[in-house]
């Protein structure tokens, strides 16, 4: 191959270093958005709250997979496997897409979702206190919407933290509700997704390209071989 050809092989296996990268962070990432929701799915839906962070997670998946596919088509020069890289490559970017298009139309109905999870969390909080308790402890919150909601029953003291033998309600009223604290780390989530997700996918249209450059390239070089 020309300058040109070995130039886009090194750029497209360094891209595919990225990829691998990108793809342990996306099931990192993933692993613990559905930690944070904990046991919340003992009592509601698996399905409307774990819907983005599994796919979000077989996402990661399966670009640390194809990542080792580009990275073997540019270091051995193999335009079948350059160009099969290219396809898949480009099916991600579309699919990418579409669940960036999904939670970026869906945000309010996801962030709908979580209130629920919560509110049935709280109502279910007389008969089963684990729930909520744990809730409160990992996301430092008090009460579904402030630590006032404990006025009449007395504040938990999962309120005052894991250490706490007992909490008032002097103790607890600087905490946010559970309700606000579980929208603002789902909010903050969502937008690194959207973001991140557009980053991501920008860079893999740039690497289908890339791939489809030294497919032509190492196509080329073969046919000249001949001559």
């Amino acid at each position: 191959m020309d300058c040109g050809g070995v130039f886009v092989k090194y750029v497209l296996f360094i891209f595919n270093i990225l990829f691998v990268i990108c793809g342990i962070l996306l099931i990192i990432f993933g692993s613990i958005m559905i930690s944070s929701i904990g046991d919340i799915k003992d009592v509601v839906s698996a399905y409307e709250t774990h819907t983005v962070p599994i796919a979000i997670i077989v996402l990661g998946c399966i670009i640390f997979v194809i990542s080792f596919l580009g990275c073997c088509g540019a270091i051995r020069e193999n335009s079948c496997c350059t160009m099969t890289y290219s396809v898949i490559m480009f099916a991600l970017f579309l699919c990418q897409l579409a669940l960036i298009i999904f939670i970026w139309v869906q945000r309010d109905k996801i962030l709908s979702s979580m209130d629920s999870a919560i509110k049935t969390v709280w109502d279910q909080r007389k008969t089963d206190r684990s729930v909520m308790d744990g809730i409160e402890l990992s996301l430092k919150c008090c009460g579904y919407t402030s630590p006032t909601d404990y006025t009449l029953e007395g504040v938990p003291k999962s309120c005052c933290g894991p250490s706490a033998t007992s909490c008032s309600l002097v103790e607890a009223l600087p905490r946010p509700g559970c309700k606000t604290a579980f929208d603002r780390m789902w909010s903050k989530n969502i937008d690194i997704i959207r973001y991140a997700g557009l980053g991501v996918a920008g860079i893999e249209l740039i690497a289908f390209i890339f791939a489809c450059c030294l497919a032509n390239q190492v196509r080329n070089a073969r046919r000249r071989e001949y001559y």
